[in-house]
């Protein structure tokens, strides 16, 4: 038989010598998907082998996709072979310029935790994500055998046969395709499919890839099969599974070289032997660590634990696991197994409640990861409730105490309850500062690490002076720690760092420099005697004192260390620091080809990883737009500006909601710089965007911060002349900071003072304004603010002569 006619070539799914037919409940099915209203949406088509997956995924793209149409398609095939890190880079796809909306087709064979695990991730981008299982064969098999029949016979040279199909067991359009290929040979069809086979083998050596040479591996059982066509093969011919066993526990090694998707299978269906083969060599594979395979095996281990404290312990493997690899609903199933497991422990024997505190921390981690806030504080406060009930009885668990009352102080602040996360925070380092005291070898560095925490909860709030003195105390802590461990102090110079860049924002720039300059003397003492290990740290510093050296309108000083950070920078390569110095230089120095260069190297950085680094060039660009308009290069900074808009209109929730802080900042000022140079209509979009972002921050920082971007957004519409749109804006702001629960401030008093001038300008309830700015005056006054006073009462004058 010539090659190109062999079974293997006839039967291949890629070559269709049998046209694509039936599946019409499918295609319905995939066309409503293609059509729906979701801008981002991936579907998993999931059937036994030889169903037919291949065949309707190239159909549907060839057929039933227009790109100008429908937008952007992406057809993975043989999903579950690959790695999560293979499938994130093909998502990354979904998120460059093109057409909004994106289909991402993906076929496998099975779904289970590798599914449960892929689906959890792939909801990050944004993604409506469904399945369609596939059946194994066609409702109308009489007309898909017949037209199979024709076709083989039309390759052949033969004459078609004129039969029906026979019943197969558990059939697949490929058993099917075997059938007629067999009848059009001459040969009986025979409704064994094993039979099947062995028949198509005496025509053809039946070597070849894919289903053909799993179903020759089935009947020819060859003594060294490939283990992963093995392991495939063994799915649909179930007498194979003792072989794949043979195979592994015979020799071990061949583990490292099997398909994920091949392990899954072993470790789904082989012995407990194959399963503790696998493990052993899986579980200190570093490649699997974010994968279902060690989720898998830990599930069917825990069937051979023999009592309680064995269950326990391994749900709480398993609930590790499968928080890693994605399987976050899982993970908390299986936490809250643990926890069970450990409540039974714990009425057996009140010793076990620490064991039990433990178990509910980290339920309270499991249901963060999977998004089920509502249920964390619930978790959280019986942890410290218990935790209490055994320091009063056990001294030594009060560290446990502290630890969890610190946790909870950040989960209080995920869920906006900011009172009670600064008594939390509050609590917990007044126990470590008393620990401190009493065992300060052991708790010193703790204290040290939660006085930071309370500067920067004291910072939220708006205290400033609070927060730089309770960040001094944590520094001169962690001074002492150093002095008496040298090991220590690569972390003080770090939490030096923080404080520097602490002190900047708190508007400290003195403190900030003797801060940072520190830092930078023992990183360069560091560097000196562990050459290569701190250079990327004192190129960090060198970065952050050059800002400090700017705000002590120190400009050479600050050029001089933003140029060398970059030098250090481009030494270590790391280009990811190397652009954020180069932004610093920018700024300090104002050097639009250091901008230029940044945005360079961060269109590098974001093809090669788009989910890390979109949100870097965004920024990158803003810092490029600002440069062009101090130089007066207006046309390019507004075709860099479109280029920003256009990226941040793409930006998936999830990007904007996790880089949001760093966001923030450069869209404001650049929105501001694009205003002041009257390009208002990209100014007024740059703002709206940056006024997203910050509503996306909402329950992660201070009321204030939201309410401040609408207050720029406020100033960016009314030098666009939108004055009844800002005035509108303004109102809503000033609504959302009284029903905020803020006490009134500063801010307060401008946005009240903006509003008012909205108010006089468009001639609207211009007495309601009146009292309202009266207000922001008084408020003035006593905070000691001439210039913002003066513009209140030059407002109130409007109002009243109005």
């Amino acid at each position: 038989m010539d090659r190109a006619l062999s079974v293997a070539a006839l039967l291949d799914p890629t070559h269709q010598v049998v046209p694509f037919h039936g599946r019409e409940s499918e295609l319905r099915t995939l066309l409503r998907w293609r059509d729906s209203s979701a801008p981002q949406a991936s579907l998993l088509l999931h059937g036994a082998a030889g169903a037919g997956k291949t065949r309707l995924l190239r159909h549907f793209g060839e057929e039933h996709w227009d790109d100008a149409a429908h937008g952007r398609l992406l057809l993975v095939d043989d999903a579950d072979r690959l790695p999560w890190q293979d499938v994130f880079l093909l998502l990354q796809e979904t998120l460059r310029g093109g057409p909004e909306r994106t289909r991402v087709l993906l076929a496998a064979r099975t779904t289970g935790w590798w599914w449960s695990s892929t689906r959890q991730r792939i909801a990050d981008f944004d993604h409506e994500v469904t399945d369609l299982p596939l059946p194994g064969t066609l409702d109308d098999r009489a007309e898909s055998f017949t037209l199979a029949c024709q076709h083989f016979a039309k390759q052949l040279m033969v004459t078609a046969p004129d039969e029906p199909p026979p019943n197969i067991a558990d059939e697949t359009v490929l058993d099917l395709h075997m059938a007629a290929l067999t009848v059009v040979h001459g040969d009986p069809c025979d409704v064994n499919r094993t039979q099947l086979v062995r028949q198509l083998l005496q025509r053809d050596d039946g070597r070849g890839t894919g289903r053909v040479a799993e179903d020759y591996l089935a009947v020819a059982t060859p003594d060294t099969p490939d283990p992963d066509l093995l392991a495939r093969a063994a799915e649909r011919w179930p007498q194979l599974r003792a072989k794949l066993d043979e195979l592994i526990t015979g020799d071990p090694e061949v583990v490292h070289d099997m398909a994920r998707d091949s392990l899954r299978i072993a470790a789904e269906t082989g012995s407990v032997a194959t399963l503790e083969t696998i493990a052993r060599k899986v579980f200190r594979d570093e490649r699997f660590a974010t994968d279902a395979l060690g989720s898998i095996l830990t599930r069917r281990l825990l069937d051979r634990a023999t009592d309680t404290l064995d269950r326990a312990e391994m749900y709480g493997m398993l609930s590790a696991r499968t928080m890693v690899c994605g399987l976050r609903q899982e993970s908390v199933d299986a936490s809250l197994a643990e926890v069970g497991c450990y409540r039974e422990l714990a009425e057996q024997d009140p010793e076990n409640r620490p064991l039990l505190a433990d178990a509910l921390g980290d339920l309270a981690l499991r249901l963060i990861n999977a998004g089920r806030m509502g249920e964390v504080l619930e978790v959280s406060e019986e942890a410290i409730e218990l935790w209490r009930e055994i320091s009063q009885t056990d001294p030594e668990s009060i560290p446990q105490l502290a630890s969890a009352l610190e946790q909870i102080s950040y989960r209080y602040q995920a869920l906006g309850r900011d009172e009670d996360a600064t008594s939390a925070i509050s609590h917990a380092t007044l126990l470590f500062q008393e620990l401190a005291k009493t065992y300060p070898a052991l708790f010193r560095a703790d204290f040290a690490r939660v006085a930071a925490v309370m500067a920067h909860r004291f910072q939220f709030e708006g205290n400033r002076q609070h927060a730089a003195d309770s960040m001094q105390l944590s520094i001169a802590n962690w001074r002492v720690v150093a002095r008496e461990d040298p090991r220590f102090e690569p972390e003080l110079a770090r939490n030096l760092v923080a404080a520097g860049t602490m002190f900047v924002d708190l508007g400290r720039a003195g403190a900030a420099d003797e801060a940072l300059k520190e830092a930078v003397d023992l990183f360069r003492h560091l560097a000196v005697a562990h050459p290569g290990t701190f250079g990327r740290d004192l190129a960090d510093a060198l970065g952050r004192r050059s800002q400090a050296l700017l705000d002590l309108a120190n400009d050479v000083d600050a050029a001089l260390t933003a140029r060398e950070a970059v030098m250090l920078w481009r030494e270590t390569g790391d280009r990811k620091g190397l652009v954020t110095a180069l932004l610093t230089v920018a700024k300090v120095v104002g050097d639009v080809d250091a901008a230029v260069e940044a945005v360079a190297v961060q269109r590098e950085l974001t093809e090669e990883d788009r989910v890390r680094h979109q949100a870097g060039l965004v920024i990158a660009l803003t810092a490029l737009v600002d440069q062009q308009l101090l130089r007066d290069r207006d046309e390019e900074a507004l075709r860099t500006a479109d280029e920003c808009l256009e990226l941040c209109e793409r930006l998936p929730h999830q990007l904007v909601e996790y880089f949001g802080t760093t966001l923030a900042p450069p869209l404001q000022n650049t929105a501001r710089a694009l205003s002041d140079a009257d390009h208002h209509v990209r100014a007024v979009r740059m703002s709206a965007f940056s006024v997203e972002v910050c509503a996306a921050l909402r329950t992660k920082t201070a009321p204030t911060v939201y309410l401040s971007a609408l207050q720029r957004y406020v100033c960016r519409l009314r030098a666009a002349e939108r004055r009844e749109e800002a005035r509108n804006t303004a109102h809503t702001a000033v609504v959302l900071w009284h029903l905020s629960g803020v006490e009134p401030n500063v801010d307060y008093a401008d946005l009240v003072t903006i509003y008012g001038m909205l108010c006089a300008e468009t001639k609207f309830q211009t007495a309601q304004a009146l009292r309202l700015t009266h207000q922001a005056a008084e408020i003035l006054r006593e905070a000691g603010e001439p210039v913002k006073l003066r513009f209140a009462l030059e407002t109130a004058a409007e109002l009243s002569s109005s």
